[in-house]
């Protein structure tokens, strides 16, 4: 078994939660567990810290897994560096293939626990081990010496044939023993420039340099001079007290330090490990120490190219967005950044008018004039062609004011010279509070856009502050509301309600239920009419999804395991595209399902028809999934478009709930009325039910038991229940009776 506590592993995924998760375990097991979320990022780090071993995934953003491996192989220093390829789902021919054309260990289907990891990394460990020092077969050319016959036999001869072949055999080990120690001599050589040992005081036993002594290190005089004293002139202040904390500690250590040297800039690794005497006791360190200054030179290349815009040397959107989250992060309830969007006025004038070339030397420019106006701790990035950012830090709405006032006084006095001829410009600003809120980076940029949008509405060139009386009322309601829906997910704030929905066939019968939310806010509840277009207009609809059927199987499952009946057929849920298209929701859903069939029974999931066409395979897939564990279909706001008819046998959904346009209308218009029979006659020879929504009348209500609609909606049938008041019996036996037909 190898000494899992001196492996270093380096893990590659941009799954941050399965990274925490995976850190967290390893730990434990390993002497150091680093992470990274992309390739650039785990170049950084391999550069920095050398790892042992590197996992990562194939599905990496911006440069895939198998494309990493190979820029990793391409340096020298990480030639040996075993990597292990891994990715979701069963490996194909072609996976293999590119595995072995990156240079990687191997691939393999995703570990899916912590326990497969750890052997993982000890195998791939032993793995490299065995490939650095141990090449060709034992050289057992030398024949053993011949045993001495004796013509009379017995036992003196079996002593001497024995004694012969262990000899023969101790000759063997001896030069295999021989040969792996030029072995390992020469790969020790290739691996390091110097090699020293001390006692265990610190005093140094042994040093040696490679055949060229590149560091020009001293390798004499040093028999039991503190290892310290003997460096002092050759290693920097600060690497020489970083070496002395580590000695200190005992334990294995991984530094870099600079040279002392007046021409030329050398940094070197130095790597210490504590050995232990044949008695157990401590034996002192041993260590090497490499020449790394053209590896961490290119390193800081790489990462300035990763975090920067290669053309003003700005910082890019995807550094300033982490620098923005990071400050959100750490902010305090008494304390605030400002944050600015400046969108350049009139640039593209200059790009149509003398080039690209002349529009990318006033981007430089522009660039320059904007250093030398923030602060020393502001941070400043390019975040688009002719945009830019600035997050001033601790700063105040009335200091931000007068900070950007001066930038944009900067830019009215500016003018651009190009091949004679002049141009002015304007700088169009938004500005947005940046406090302790739950508020996400996508949101507040998204907020300082739209304010920035704001000033060039009102004639360019001028500066908007977001949520001022003059800017759009729509932009502060859509921060109030994220706030409070973000605030009430996280505080549990939402509140489950259900509408009824009628058998049309027979009086009193038990109903099925529709899910509604409301969200409690400043002592009151509001209707979704009030969050729920904010919800959508962000994307976060997914979110609000996960939370409504998370709590309908809690509830449904409550129920169930009391013995209890529940009140209602079945619960209809709303579903958003998002959610049908998202693998996780629906993973989720179905582990939660897959052990409750009586809960399953009881949920109908609701698609509008307008969302299952533009995802249709998705909606499929989902459906058959669900069907399977005995869940229910509808399919929303039937009729409006995408040739409903011809697409609905293609659906194999279980009810269609008619649009209410055709609803409202179907006691004047006969051309409504003639549309709500048609569908309802063709979802009877496929045996699906219909349900009518926006049931406000009883002469609606006749129309549709009429026509021969399965089920009724809408306030005439029954107002919205808060979900927890629902009788655990027969519900639809207290809902009032039907008015006749």
């Amino acid at each position: 078994m190898h000494q899992t506590k001196n492996i270093s592993v380096l893990l590659v995924d941009d799954d941050a939660d399965l990274m925490q998760y995976w850190v967290a375990q390893l730990e434990g097991h390993f002497r150091r567990v680093y992470h990274a979320s992309h390739a650039y990022e785990a170049l950084e780090v391999l550069h920095r810290k050398h790892p042992d071993v590197v996992l990562s995934d194939v599905d990496l953003p911006e440069m895939d897994g198998a494309t990493f491996c190979q820029e990793l192989k391409q340096h020298s220093a990480f030639q040996s560096t075993p990597v292990v390829l891994y990715k979701s789902g069963y490996l194909t021919l072609e996976d293999k293939r590119l595995g072995a054309k990156s240079g990687a260990e191997r691939i393999i289907c995703k570990p899916s626990t912590v326990k497969e990891v750890i052997q993982l990394v000890e195998d791939t460990y032993a793995s490299g081990q065995m490939h650095r020092l141990v090449g060709g077969g034992l050289d057992a050319s030398a024949p053993a010496p011949e045993p001495v016959v004796r013509n009379d036999g017995g036992y003196a001869d079996y002593l001497t044939r024995q004694l012969g072949e262990t000899i023969g055999q101790l000759k063997k080990e001896q030069q295999a023993l021989s040969m792996a120690l030029n072995r390992f001599k020469d790969f020790a050589e290739c691996g390091a420039d110097f090699f020293w040992e001390t006692d265990f005081d610190m005093r140094l036993q042994f040093v040696s340099s490679g055949p060229d002594n590149r560091l020009f290190l001293p390798t004499g005089n040093y028999e039991n001079r503190p290892i310290t004293d003997f460096f002092a002139h050759h290693f920097g202040e600060d690497g020489l007290k970083e070496l002395e904390a580590h000695l200190r500690r005992g334990a294995a250590f991984d530094m870099t330090c600079e040279l002392n040297r007046d021409k030329d800039l050398r940094i070197v690794r130095i790597i210490g490990q504590p050995f232990f005497l044949s008695t157990g006791t401590f034996g002192g360190f041993r260590g090497t120490i490499a020449d790394i200054t053209a590896a961490q030179l290119h390193s800081e290349k790489l990462y300035f190219a990763a975090h920067h815009d290669a053309l003003t040397g700005l910082l890019n959107v995807r550094a300033f967005e982490s620098a923005l989250k990071n400050a959100m992060q750490s902010l305090q309830e008494d304390e605030q950044h400002i944050l600015c969007y400046l969108d350049l006025d009139f640039f593209k004038e200059v790009n149509d008018t003398v080039g690209h070339r002349a529009g990318d030397e006033l981007l430089m420019q522009l660039a320059d004039l904007f250093r030398k106006k923030v602060r020393s701790n502001d941070i400043l990035a390019r975040i688009g062609g002719d945009e830019f950012a600035i997050l001033l830090r601790h700063c105040g709405m009335d200091q931000a004011r007068r900070l950007v006032q001066e930038l944009h006084n900067s830019i009215r006095t500016f003018r651009f010279f190009w091949e004679g001829r002049t141009f002015e410009l304007g700088l169009s600003i938004g500005l947005v509070e940046v406090n302790h809120s739950s508020l996400t980076v996508e949101e507040v940029l998204d907020f300082a856009d739209q304010a920035c949008y704001a000033a060039k509405r009102s004639g360019r060139n001028q500066i908007h502050v977001f949520g001022d009386e003059d800017l759009s009322g729509k932009l502060v309601g859509d921060a109030l509301w994220l706030e409070r829906f973000h605030n009430a997910i996280n505080e549990d704030d939402l509140v489950l309600f259900a509408q009824p929905m009628r058998r049309s066939s027979a009086s009193g019968a038990r109903c099925a239920w529709e899910v509604l939310v409301r969200m409690r806010s400043d002592g009151k509840l509001v209707g979704p009419e009030e969050f729920l277009s904010v919800v959508h207009r962000y994307h976060l609809a997914n979110i609000l999804d996960m939370w409504v059927v998370n709590r309908m199987i809690e509830w449904l499952g409550e129920i169930t395991q009391r013995g209890e009946d529940v009140p209602g057929l079945f619960y209809s849920i709303n579903l958003c595209a998002e959610s049908l298209c998202d693998s996780d929701f629906k993973a989720h859903v179905h582990a939660r399902l897959e052990h409750q069939p009586a809960v399953a029974r009881r949920i109908c999931f609701e698609i509008t028809e307008s969302t299952a066409m533009e995802n249709l395979d998705n909606a499929m897939q989902f459906i058959d999934d669900m069907h399977r564990l005995g869940c229910r279909f509808a399919l929303d706001d039937f009729g409006t478009g995408f040739s409903s008819l011809a697409h609905l046998k293609n659906l194999p959904v279980d009810y269609v709930k008619l649009d209410g346009l055709f609803v409202r209308g179907i006691t004047e218009d006969a051309v409504d009325y003639g549309l709500v029979k048609a569908i309802c006659d063709i979802a009877g020879m496929m045996n699906i039910q219909v349900i009518a929504e926006y049931v406000e009348s009883a002469a609606i209500e006749r129309k549709l038991r009429e026509i021969g609609v399965d089920y009724l909606q809408g306030y005439h049938i029954g107002h919205p229940e808060m979900l927890e008041m629902l009788h655990r019996e027969d519900a639809g036996a207290v809902l009032s009776a039907p008015a006749s037909p």
